[in-house]
């Protein structure tokens, strides 16, 4: 049995969004060493040969221990990176309460601001897991709408929770605004983009006027 597949416009479209919203925060987040850098620089820098020396060895630590925890988080499984694969057949044959599961579960599943935070600036030079294997659980919903169109009610709620949700990354939050408003669209009904960040309308617009 052969495992539901995205087509390679979606998936293009999710390392798209992915990649703007990783860029952004790693942009954010060099800011905010730059600037510990800094003040740790001030404090232990007072023209001495004996506290230049401590400063470098502070960065090296401050290097090593990067390394080490994105290492360690590479290495990693959790709740955010547990991958649910599905086959062609078990997509057909999906009832609605299981499709509520589903969407509960990637609920659960769906990466925070704060979750990035926790990640060492070493390891944000490629797309966070966490931030993957959501655009992952994402495709594989819309692939059960595609089969099964009449639990878009279910998905429609989660869409919008997703989207507005602050706590939420970026770039999974312009995904689920992306596939709210295709619904939407496809049943000639509107969205109100007002309710929505102007960043997310952007990065939606993109996906759906390409």
């Amino acid at each position: 049995m052969q495992k539901g597949k995205f087509s390679p416009t979606f998936s293009a479209l999710i390392i798209a969004l992915i990649f703007i919203g990783v860029s952004i925060f790693i942009k954010h987040k060099k800011d905010r060493d730059l600037i510990a850098l800094n003040e740790a620089k001030s404090k232990l820098t007072d023209g001495s040969p004996a506290k230049k020396a401590s400063l470098a060895e502070l960065i090296k630590k401050n290097l090593s221990k990067q390394e080490e925890i994105a290492q360690n988080q590479a290495g990693s499984t959790n709740l955010l990176t547990q991958e649910r694969t599905f086959t062609d057949a078990e997509i057909n044959d999906m009832t609605e309460e299981q499709f509520v599961e589903l969407i509960k579960d990637t609920e659960r599943k769906m990466p925070k601001v704060s979750d990035l935070k926790k990640i060492p600036t070493g390891a944000l030079h490629t797309t966070p897991t966490v931030v993957i294997q959501a655009g992952r659980d994402l495709g594989v919903i819309k692939e059960v709408l595609k089969v099964h169109e009449s639990y878009e009610r279910v998905a429609t709620p989660f869409y919008k929770t997703c989207a507005k949700s602050e706590e939420g990354v970026t770039s999974v939050r312009a995904l689920c605004l992306t596939n709210l408003i295709e619904i939407k669209k496809k049943n000639n009904e509107s969205v109100n983009l007002n309710e929505y960040p102007s960043q997310l309308v952007q990065l939606s617009r993109l996906v759906i006027d390409n």
